[in-house]
């Protein structure tokens, strides 16, 4: 580090050397994983202790662990973890971090990741937590990146890693500072993210006011009497090209209606399941099960179903809109649980519910309502998600401060 760049930190502070710091070990340090596989055995039920993994950081710590005996225990016990420690993947999902709580039973690290312990008492275990968060650390990680096709660091570079460092007790205020801000900032998003949900439940719920009312004045008949519901199919991932190519088309799953990031394309000859941009298709599985979808023309896999109305009996639009509406949204997902764990749309069920059905001259009037409500709701929607861009770039921003000496 050169000394111009040190001379940029606040009086008092000093960059230290990882090595100085920090302890770093990798999973099973004292073993190959030729022999993890011989020796440990991961188990479902509850046993001596508990394999810490990333996923369980991402799913809040839900309670649902891998656990491992007494011996693998043993044959880990260079990898075990203490509460506070600080766990981070250094395969794939690279600086992925999280701090160990107390979980009242043995903990063992997982394949993919890195133990962290501040071995240096000059060092608040909760500044370098906070540290790991910010842009500063981030920007220094990429620096120690291989360029294989799977991005990770190794141990040695990561050591030689350095870190701004103030004194004991200003590391103290810094984190004080960060848990105050980051607490009111905390409650903003989940009061946005509600704000956000709700929106989003006032739109499907508005639709069911209409269509009950609707009922009062017309008639309702099975979906089955005129509407058609045609399950996609699944090529071999082997057929795929991930360019478009003469003769193939593009292969629909259900996250593409989300994000152009996995486009992949089947040969036209292969399958006999295709959609327009403005038919009505369903996410048949979960989670979320039974969203509605439109707006992408291919071919469509197993994940969904394509539903085909009669035209004269229903338009496309207002048939796009009935199928959102709560009702029949709480209907179906609640009776579509599968006995695997896994949400899928129950197709007999769906099949016999109720559809009203004015004349497609009245469902007309009704889809230009709906696309108001829709259009109103997602600006609400955007609106909200800028201000969730925006509290969590406030987060990046206080962070970038603390380590600057300026909060």
């Amino acid at each position: 580090m050169s000394s111009a760049v040190e001379n940029t930190l606040p009086d008092g502070w000093k960059w230290v050397d990882n090595n100085e710091l920090i302890y770093v070990t990798d999973y099973v340090a004292n073993g190959s994983f030729k022999s993890l596989r011989d020796n440990v055995t991961y188990k479902d039920e509850e046993d001596y202790a508990i394999l810490v993994r990333l996923k369980d950081f991402t799913n809040n710590w839900n309670g649902v662990y891998k656990y491992v005996d007494e011996n693998a225990f043993k044959f880990l016990s260079k990898s075990s973890l203490q509460k506070d420690d600080i766990v981070m993947c250094n395969v794939g999902s690279v600086g992925k971090y999280f701090l160990v709580p107390d979980l009242e039973k043995p903990m063992t690290l997982a394949p993919n990741s890195v133990l962290i312990r501040p071995i240096n008492s000059g060092l608040d275990n909760k500044f370098l937590f906070y540290y790991y968060a910010s842009k500063i650390f981030s920007t220094k990680l990429k620096g120690i990146l291989s360029t294989t096709a799977q991005p990770k660091f190794n141990k040695t570079g990561f050591r030689a890693l350095r870190m701004p460092i103030p004194p004991l007790q200003e590391q103290k205020r810094i984190v004080a500072k960060i848990d105050t801000l980051f607490a009111k900032i905390d409650k903003a998003i989940s009061l946005t993210e509600e704000s956000s949900k709700q929106a989003e439940n006032l739109f499907t719920s508005s639709l069911s006011q209409i269509f009950d009312d609707l009922n009062q004045s017309y008639n309702s008949y099975p979906l089955m009497k005129y509407v058609d519901f045609v399950g996609g199919s699944q090529p071999p991932k082997s057929s795929f090209s991930y360019e478009l190519k003469e003769g193939f088309i593009r292969l629909i799953q259900i996250r593409d209606y989300k994000t152009d990031n996995h486009i992949v394309y089947i040969n036209k000859d292969s399958t006999k399941k295709f959609c327009e941009a403005d038919d009505v298709m369903i996410g048949r599985y979960g989670p979320p099960v039974f969203q509605i979808l439109r707006g992408i023309k291919g071919a469509y896999n197993v994940a969904l179903m394509k539903a085909i109305p009669n035209e004269s009996m229903v338009s496309k639009d207002f048939l796009f809109y009935f199928l959102q509406n709560s009702s029949i949204q709480n209907y179906i997902i609640s009776i579509s649980q599968r006995s695997a764990g896994q949400s899928g749309v129950n197709k007999k069920a769906l099949e016999a519910y109720s559809i009203v059905l004015p004349p497609l001259d009245i469902q007309s009037k009704y889809v230009d309502i709906f696309n108001q409500l829709q259009k109103s709701s997602e600006e609400t929607q955007s609106k909200l998600e800028e201000q969730l861009a925006y509290l969590k770039q406030l987060k990046s921003s206080i962070l970038s401060k603390g380590f600057k000496g300026e909060l």
